[in-house]
C-alpha cells in the first residue's frame, strides 16, 4: 500500500536538496539512481492515477513509458496523463502468472485494493481500509504475455506496487525482468493479504533472476506499536 498509500514518502527527500550551508546540493537516491541508470523506459505495474508516474517521468524522462492498472475508475486519471507524459501507454490489466480473470477486492481506499482478501493487520494498521469491500472482476495478464521486453528501449526500470502480487508478477514476467536494469518494489514485514509473500521471499526471487538489493527507502513502522510494517527496495541489475 505505500507507494499508492503513503506516495509523498516515496518522495520524501528525493527532490535535489541544498544541506544547511552547502552549496551545491547533496546528492540523493534519486540522483543516483538517473546517473547510474541511464533510464530510457519505465514500466510502472500498479499504477493506479498515475501521481508517481508523473513524478518518475518528469525526473527520468524516458523514451517509453508503460503503466498497467487494473481499477476502472482509475483508468481515466491515468489516461490523462498521455497528455503530460510522451509515449505513454495504459495497460488496463492486473499483473499476475497466468492469463485469465480474476476478482480484485476493491477497498474503500482504493489504493489498498488486492486480488488477495484483506487481513486484520491491514484493518488495524490503516483504519482507511477498514470497510466493505466490493468485487470487481478484472482481466490478468502475465508481464511476458503484455510487453515484448526486446522492443523497449534500454536502460529498463520497473516500479512494482501490487498489494501482495509481488511474487506471481516476478514470475510471469522472466524475460522482462531479464531486460531490466533496476526495480523499484514495495516490500511488507507483515502480511496485509492473506498469503502475501513478505521481504524474505520476494528478496530471494529477485536474487535468483540476477538482482543485487541496491538499499532500502522509507521504511515505515506502525503508528501504534513502531514495528517495521513495509519498506521500498531498491534491486540493481548484479554485474556478471
Amino acid at each position: 500500500q505505500g507507494m499508492k498509500l503513503f506516495p509523498r514518502r516515496w518522495l520524501a527527500d528525493f527532490g535535489r536538496r541544498k544541506a544547511v550551508g552547502q552549496t551545491p546540493p547533496v546528492p540523493d537516491v534519486w540522483h543516483w539512481l538517473r546517473q547510474a541508470g541511464g533510464i530510457a523506459t519505465i514500466v510502472d505495474i500498479g499504477a493506479h492515477t498515475g501521481e508517481f508516474a508523473q513524478f518518475l517521468a518528469d525526473y527520468f524522462r524516458p523514451e517509453r513509458f508503460l503503466a498497467l492498472e487494473p481499477l476502472p475508475e482509475c483508468l481515466p486519471a491515468l489516461k490523462a496523463r498521455t497528455k503530460t507524459i510522451r509515449n505513454f501507454e495504459v495497460l488496463p490489466f492486473a499483473a499476475g502468472l497466468k492469463t485469465g480473470l480474476a476478482t480484485i477486492h476493491k477497498n474503500p481506499y482504493p489504493p489498498a485494493s488486492s486480488l488477495l482478501p484483506l487481513t486484520e493487520i491491514s484493518r488495524k494498521e490503516f483504519p482507511q481500509t477498514d470497510g466493505l469491500e466490493v468485487n470487481i472482476p478484472v482481466e490478468v495478464r502475465s508481464l511476458d504475455s503484455l510487453i515484448r521486453a526486446a522492443d523497449l528501449p534500454r536502460n529498463i526500470l520497473v516500479k512494482i506496487d501490487v498489494q501482495g502480487m509481488e511474487d506471481q508478477v516476478l514470475r510471469g514476467g522472466r524475460e522482462l525482468f531479464a531486460a531490466t536494469h533496476m526495480v523499484l518494489v514495495e516490500m511488507c514485514f507483515a502480511a496485509f493479504y492473506e498469503s502475501q509473500p513478505l521481504f524474505e521471499e520476494i528478496h530471494e526471487i529477485l536474487v535468483q533472476i540476477g538482482f543485487r538489493h541496491g538499499g532500502m527507502r522509507n521504511q515505515i513502522l506502525s503508528p501504534r506499536t513502531g514495528q517495521p510494517l513495509f519498506c521500498h527496495a531498491i534491486y540493481i541489475r548484479a554485474r556478471a
